[in-house]
């Protein structure tokens, strides 16, 4: 399946950058598709944590996402799941020239019918997402 990744150089800590990065909820600030985002379980967040989600990219699509992986400060896994397949994200930390270097990766891991009939699109369309998120979260940390 398809992986794409970009990444960019930030003006703040790794810490600052993963506590804002590490609740889900915040994706709704910076998403580039018109996102909602609710937790549905027990805080704090933590791998197993839970959040419901509302996209408007291509009509609008309800899913769960799952914190997959969290390494404090250093990276950042979640899985979101809705009708048009389960895609893995990650955003990767690294200490640089005394700010983070962010770097943000989307894979496919299984694609219902909409994503497959659109999979050549995705070559296009996804790596410009991924720069859009990156400079909208860039300016949400540093502001």
């Amino acid at each position: 399946m398809p992986r794409f990744q970009k990444s960019i150089d930030m003006n703040v800590p790794p810490e600052k950058a993963y506590a804002y990065l590490s609740d889900i909820r915040n994706h709704a600030d910076w998403s580039s598709h018109g996102l909602k985002v609710e937790m549905t379980s027990p805080e704090p967040v933590a791998v197993g944590s839970t959040f419901s989600s509302t996209g408007n990219q291509m009509g609008e699509h309800k899913g769960i996402v799952t914190i997959a992986e969290l390494i404090p400060n250093k990276k950042i896994v979640y899985e979101s799941s809705d009708d048009t397949g389960k895609m893995r994200h990650a955003f990767e930390l690294a200490a640089q020239n005394g700010g983070t270097r962010v770097t943000k990766s989307f894979e496919t891991v299984k694609t219902g019918l909409l994503l497959t009939v659109f999979r050549p699109m995705m070559y296009i369309v996804q790596p410009s997402m991924l720069n859009k998120d990156l400079t909208a979260i860039k300016a949400k940390l540093e502001s």
